[in-house]
């Protein structure tokens, strides 16, 4: 799904649903909101929206007090990071596996909370989080708006 007509950048990593390497998802998210502006607070909700929608896609293993382990026959998660003229897109999915928790969870919350909108959908075989943040307004953005005659 296309961000935008007129430009798209996008990175896309696949990690191991384990702990060790499910922190490169918020960090990876850092770096590209930092390249594109976002303030230092806007960053850390990101980061935080990631990770819940890890612990979304990924459950806890019945016995864990980790989320993020997996029996060896689990698939890794896919991570796309979109960039549109105006809007930072991250697509977090796995394989189908158990059903998502009910949309009133902790997660949840906390992704609606932080995000502009998000959304889940099955297709397939694949479970996908799809979180969407504007991005900030350029220095050039707010040059024409200051300079706009009315």
């Amino acid at each position: 799904m296309p961000v935008s007509d007129e430009r798209e950048d996008v990175l896309l990593l696949d990690v191991p649903s384990t702990g060790d390497y499910l922190s490169v998802l918020p960090t990876a998210t850092a770096a590209v909101a930092t390249r594109l502006g976002f303030s230092l607070d806007e960053i850390e909700d990101l980061r935080a929206a990631v990770n819940a929608a890890v612990a979304l896609l990924i459950p806890a293993e019945p016995g864990r007090s980790r989320p993020f382990r997996r029996k060896p026959s689990d698939q890794p998660l896919h991570c796309r990071l979109a960039v549109g003229e105006e809007t930072l897109q991250i697509a977090l999915s796995r394989p189908k596996g158990e059903p998502l928790p009910d949309s009133g969870s902790y997660q949840w919350q906390v992704l609606r909370a932080l995000t502009d909108e998000v959304e889940a959908h099955v297709e397939g075989s694949t479970t996908t989080i799809t979180i969407s943040q504007r991005r900030p307004p350029t220095e050039a953005d707010a040059d024409t708006q200051r300079h706009q005659i009315y």
